[in-house]
């Protein structure tokens, strides 16, 4: 039988809060019914099963400086949190609280940057449009800037992990007490959720390192970044060492993990055959070790 996660809510609330986190960007692209019809005449291809969308300002490197940097740090923000809601709430461990608060907000500045270099040649790019885009121009598709300021966004918000004990107000102690336990169940369900996506992930950040450390020092070397450890550091550091104390498992893999990588830099393992070996003995322990925790 899967073992669960033995935790309780107040202990959580305290050690934890929520933060929802969203960026919006105009993504300059427009679908053109009356191009997608041509082609599929072009072709003798049945109706709607072609779609021409328009990239409206061509290329432009300002617009995709600005959607490439949100969609890192999207990843930046996954990478420090955990999942809990389907509304988009995720979990953020407090002890990292700071860390990850000033790393946003240094973000958020480049971002505004960004869209103001971007406002600072879109009357040119609309310009420049009608060239790039011959035939398939269309005035009516750029949107004036006063409008397209509103269709890009930043938005951070912090709210604290709800308690049990929060719904002792005008109740009766049986309802109160049914609430409460009903609570207790949902975030130790969701906890527990968000611990397995956390393994998967860690799971698949290991096995890259086994697979990387796999070759003898007369073998071809195989090629790895600086990123195929740092991964694993940044998220013990982030996630797995706040939270190890919520349950036995995750502290027994946190000081195994720890024990593994503490004082290990890429540029050793590349050239240090013995340790490199040894690395990857350890990875392959925890992999298993992983799995005979019950993730």
């Amino acid at each position: 039988m899967e073992n669960k996660i033995e935790t309780n809510a107040p202990n959580l609330s305290s050690a934890s809060t929520l933060v929802d986190f969203s960026a919006s960007v105009w993504t300059g692209r427009k679908k053109d019914t009356r191009a997608s019809q041509e082609l599929e005449s072009l072709k003798k291809a049945d109706p709607n099963v072609a779609n021409v969308h328009k990239k409206l300002l061509g290329n432009c490197q300002e617009l995709d400086a600005i959607q490439k940097f949100v969609g890192n740090v999207r990843n930046i923000h996954y990478s420090m949190t955990l999942p809990w809601s389907d509304m988009g709430m995720r979990l953020l461990p407090t002890s990292t609280f700071f860390k990850y608060k000033k790393q946003m907000s240094g973000l958020e500045q480049e971002f505004r940057t960004l869209v103001t270099k971007f406002f600072g040649v879109y009357d040119w790019a609309v310009i420049n449009a009608q060239t790039v885009m011959g035939d398939l121009h269309d005035p009516n598709n750029y949107p004036p800037v006063d409008t397209l300021h509103s269709k890009f966004a930043w938005r951070l918000n912090f709210t604290p992990l709800p308690m049990s004990g929060d719904f002792r107000v005008d109740m009766e102690q049986e309802q109160a007490k049914a609430l409460a336990e009903d609570y207790n169940k949902y975030y130790n369900a969701m906890f527990d959720k968000a611990i397995g996506n956390m393994m998967e992930k860690l799971v698949s950040y290991l096995k890259k390192v086994s697979e990387r450390l796999d070759y003898k020092d007369h073998e071809d070397k195989k090629v790895f970044r600086d990123t195929l450890t740092e991964n694993i550091t940044d998220m013990l550091g982030d996630l797995l060492v706040p939270m190890a104390d919520k349950d036995k498992r995750l502290l027994t893999l946190t000081r195994q993990l720890t024990d593994t990588f503490e004082g290990v830099s890429p540029d050793a393992l590349r050239e240090d055959g013995v340790l490199r070996q040894n690395t990857k003995q350890s990875v392959d322990d925890a992999i298993n070790s992983i799995k005979s925790l019950g993730w």
